[in-house]
């Protein structure tokens, strides 16, 4: 069973709706769960910006942050996480990095997701990695690899 939360403290019409952020999260399984339950927020900036110093004590928004509880997922073969993204940051990278808004939010959505189920990108193997594996999920949904455009101007967690 799968099942997700959509929670805007923002909203424009450029944002994703639930049916995109559905399928995102689907393709973006890459194990087998029991369950999968995972709550999404888009938030401003100041929200991010607090967020990110609560959980990573870092003093600015950031384009996701990505909280798994590990515990069950090891243990229960079940994911259960948030994905909290900010809206202003995403719009700006993808401007900056030349994208349309939804495809970077696509691609925010199936990073954090590879996130909550223990990826991570610390060493250049993890990265590389992880990257390969976003943009075979990436392609799809015939979204173009987003590594070629710019990959020195996002900080994703």
């Amino acid at each position: 069973m799968i099942k997700f939360s959509l929670n805007k403290n923002i909203r424009r019409n450029y944002q994703p709706k639930s049916l995109d952020i559905g399928r995102w999260l689907r393709r973006s399984l890459i194990h087998r769960y029991k369950n999968v339950y995972i709550d999404f927020s888009i938030v401003d900036s100041v929200t991010s910006k607090k967020l990110n110093y609560q959980y990573r004590h870092k003093n600015n928004p950031t384009n996701i942050i990505s909280l798994e509880y590990d515990s069950t997922r090891d243990n229960f073969a079940m994911l259960m996480g948030e994905l909290i993204l900010c809206d202003e940051v995403i719009v700006n990278e993808a401007k900056s990095q030349n994208k349309s808004i939804i495809d970077h939010y696509a691609h925010m959505i199936v990073h954090g997701m590879l996130h909550l189920q223990g990826l991570d990108h610390i060493t250049p193997e993890e990265s590389k990695h992880m990257e390969m594996l976003e943009i075979q999920i990436l392609s799809k949904f015939d979204i173009r690899d987003p590594y070629i455009i710019n990959s020195n101007d996002s900080d994703h967690s």
